[in-house]
């Protein structure tokens, strides 16, 4: 078995390709890690955009993290990303449509979404997020990811399931720490869904985009 974690960082992707427990690193654009032997590639970025309203999956990301719940990032409905260019006009679009506007972090996500959207056809690449693959690992939400605590969590939560430390050893030299172990634990939700052991949000009656994909987080 061999899967790919993804996760995006500043203007490309970080990648921890995962085989026999050995980890690799791929940094750069999305269509560039997707090899032909991969069986998982799990992207910690929305696959999938709801027509109306909140997306069903985030909604209920949002409810397992509790507290935490601010760390998944709402998206705006499909046309404020695809037919609109700036921030401020998809929030004229949104407020026409009766629809909650969008925040700039999450606007921020729009390229990303987009180059993920090319290969939304492959059905190896499924959505994730790292805090729910922590709260798997670890049964609890873990402190931010950005703070030496949460670090410490996180190592120690990926510890149960390879070397941590071996694997960062090789990471790219100009990716973040917190990005590396995100792409870690998109690799360690690729090999529970490679096993169909994966936790999918929500748990039943997941909506489909206008594609027919279905909209579901794993971890």
């Amino acid at each position: 078995m061999v899967v790919l974690g993804v996760d995006g960082c500043k203007g490309a992707w970080v990648a921890a390709r995962v085989s026999s427990q050995e980890v690799t690193w791929r940094h750069g654009r999305f269509a560039d890690l997707l090899d032909a032997d991969l069986d998982v590639v799990a992207v910690d970025i929305p696959i999938g955009l709801a027509e109306h309203g909140p997306r069903g999956c985030d909604l209920a990301a949002k409810a397992a993290l509790g507290p935490a719940a601010s760390r998944v990032f709402a998206l705006p409905i499909r046309p404020a990303l695809t037919e609109v260019d700036t921030h401020a006009g998809a929030n004229v679009l949104l407020r026409a449509l009766g629809e909650p506007g969008v925040s700039a972090q999450a606007w921020g996500l729009r390229a990303a979404v987009l180059e993920v959207a090319r290969h939304a056809d492959d059905r190896r690449v499924v959505e994730v997020h790292p805090e729910l693959a922590f709260k798997a690992m670890t049964g609890r939400v873990l402190a931010p990811k950005k703070s030496a605590r949460g670090a410490a969590q996180r190592l120690r939560a990926l510890a149960g399931w390879l070397d941590p430390l071996s694997a960062l050893d090789s990471a790219p030299d100009r990716v973040p720490l917190d990005d590396c172990l995100d792409a870690l634990a998109a690799a360690w939700t690729a090999q529970r869904v490679a096993a169909g052991s994966a936790q999918a949000y929500p748990a039943s009656a997941a909506a489909a985009d206008r594609s027919g994909r279905t909209m579901v987080i794993y971890a």
